[in-house]
């Protein structure tokens, strides 16, 4: 059985983190945190996601094998969709936007006549139409101001979300991008751009005065200060979030004096380098004055990002969501809700009452009205009663439990005012608890519930009976049955004394598997009739992407359903005594 269970939780949490789509893409709308947001949003999305553990990989760990031009990549993609611009940047533009207009309209002079035309008074509307065709078919030459081409959307959204996740593993070559990263164009604008380092060149070039061609590696080269001044200054945003370590001590947890006071260290060192950055149009002495304080603090804090070989390979497999995971279902800890930020434990269980209610009680009228029809269908083989029962029950069968139960919300309550008006619209309970005494509660639950009772089972007599009579057809054309009658026993006592009883096994067959049904709750009644159970919690949690919610009712589920089969074979050997349990 646990080998079973072991195979299942796997199997969920496969299912769950490949379906598409993240938790965490309504919190802001693009569908991630941008590098370049407020710190408190950064922080706020930043603990989301280690909380949930949605800033790591899935299975296994190789973040250890980044380098400083992987972190280069994805700034200068970042870097390239900004709008916000850098000093000079917009003047440049609208420049460049001023020329293009002109140069526009030097390679359409025939389209811009047209155009002027159009514009003259006293023209009346069949020459308008005629001029207004003939520039719809004139070949227009489209120029835009030169600017860089920014990358695509995807792009982009990938590269804000691989920082974000990297965490403190990129700290070293974020403090490395800030202190001297230079983006180089060839000077003849042809072939790629370089990403390199202030410090690869003979002299660091000074960004805040007119900057000159430079040679390297045998070519002539011009310095992006654009690309330039926006990576370093998302190096630098980059380092107020990924630097800040995870605290010791969470709300509402015990913990140690030693534990306390360590939970305060880093606190405080997590309120101060937040404020480390600067903003764009900073003067340099700024910016220097702020990568000088991470300088400092880097010195400090370098024994922390060091790594010996051991604890990185043992870092490949535990610093995963699926080792995280594992660690918390031994424990039984199913996680936190991200939809209603309460343990899952309580949730599901808030929940669940109200379907276990109906579940239960289904399931029993649903037993106890089957039995006796399959029997008597059996007992009366082909006779009217048997085709009666069967007609009856498949017409039953037929009838859709939405379209039953909108009839009966229509009819049978005070929705509509009725004459029929016998039963509450919806819900669970009405009136304040408190102020009633138990009978009362209980009769009012019980008044609530009839409705959806009915709806629930009336679908399901149809199985239960043929699964009935045809295990007691078979029971009773055993020899032991004919023995019984020849001993001139009663049939009353041949059929509910020994045929019945052995006639069960198809039934508890099927009782095994109807456990699950008690977690997982009647999603369409449980809609129509406002009750707050275990199928409404489901779509709920699909909805808002709530993975752990999903992941408990779903390792719930496939625990009863294990549950339901061991009952099943045990009850095998109450009923049966042919059958052994060893």
């Amino acid at each position: 059985m646990i080998p079973t269970m072991v195979m299942i939780a796997i199997v969920i949490f496969g299912i769950i983190n490949l379906a598409p789509g993240n938790p965490g893409q309504a919190t802001n709308a693009s569908g991630s945190e941008r590098a370049d947001q407020n710190a408190n949003s950064r922080e706020g999305f930043r603990l989301f996601k280690e909380h949930y553990n949605l800033d790591k990989p899935i299975l296994l760990n190789f973040r250890y094998r980044l380098q400083r031009a992987d972190v280069e990549h994805h700034l200068h993609v970042i870097a390239s969709n900004m709008a916000t611009p850098i000093a000079g940047e917009r003047e440049a533009l609208a420049v460049g936007a001023t020329a293009a207009s002109v140069i526009s309209n030097i390679a359409n002079a025939d389209v811009t006549a047209l155009r002027a035309e159009l514009t003259k008074p006293g023209l009346d509307a069949a020459a308008k139409e005629a001029l207004t065709d003939k520039l719809l078919a004139m070949e227009v030459v489209e120029l835009d101001p030169i600017r860089p081409p920014k990358p695509a959307a995807k792009e982009v959204f990938a590269a804000e979300e691989e920082v974000e996740n990297w965490g403190l593993t990129i700290v070293p070559f974020l403090i490395q991008i800030a202190q001297g990263y230079l983006r180089l164009e060839p000077a003849d604008g042809t072939g790629e751009g370089l990403s390199l380092s202030a410090s690869d060149l003979a002299a660091a070039p000074d960004l805040s005065k007119p900057l000159a061609p430079l040679e390297h590696a045998g070519k002539r080269w011009v310095i992006n200060r654009t690309i330039t001044e926006k990576v370093r200054f998302l190096a630098v945003q980059r380092l107020s979030v990924n630097s800040r370590r995870s605290i010791v001590v969470h709300d509402g947890e015990q913990a140690t004096a030693e534990a306390k006071a360590a939970n305060r260290d880093v606190l405080s060192e997590n309120a101060e380098i937040s404020q480390w950055t600067y903003a764009l149009e900073a003067t340099p002495a700024d910016k220097a004055a702020t990568i000088a304080k991470w300088t400092t603090w880097f010195t400090k804090a370098a024994p922390r990002f060091e790594r010996t070989p051991a604890g990185t390979l043992v870092s490949v497999f535990t610093e995963t969501r699926f080792y995280k995971y594992m660690g918390n279902l031994i424990v039984l800890d199913l996680g936190t809700s991200t939809r209603f930020k309460r343990p899952v434990w309580d949730v599901i269980q808030e929940h669940w009452r109200y379907s276990i209610f109906l579940s239960v009680a289904s399931l029993f009228l649903a037993y106890f009205i089957s039995v006796p029809l399959g029997v008597l269908a059996a007992v009366r083989h082909n006779q009217f009663a048997d085709r009666g029962v069967g007609l009856g029950l498949f017409v039953l069968y037929s009838l859709p439990s939405f379209f039953a139960a909108t009839l009966m919300q229509t009819y049978l309550t005070d929705a509509n005012k009725s004459i029929f008006s016998w039963f509450p619209v919806s819900g669970f309970q009405s009136g304040d608890p408190n102020m009633q005494t138990t009978m009362q509660m209980l009769g009012d639950m019980t008044w609530h519930m009839i409705l959806p009772l009915v709806c629930l089972t009336y679908g399901g007599l149809a199985a239960i009976s043929r699964y009935a009579r045809t295990g007691l057809l078979d029971v009773i054309r055993s020899d032991y049955v004919r023995t019984a009658r020849a001993k001139g026993l009663p049939e009353w006592i041949v059929i509910m004394k020994h045929a019945v009883r052995n006639g069960l096994i198809p039934i508890l067959t099927l009782l095994g598997f109807t456990l699950p049904a008690l977690i997982g709750g009647s999603i369409i009644i449980e809609h129509i009739f406002a009750i707050d159970g275990m199928g409404k919690l489901m779509i709920t949690a699909i909805q808002f992407r709530d993975y752990n919610v999903i992941m408990g009712e779903l390792l719930i589920a496939s625990v009863l359903t294990l549950l339901g089969i061991l009952l099943s074979d045990i009850s095998y050997a109450l009923v049966d005594p042919r059958i052994s349990l060893e």
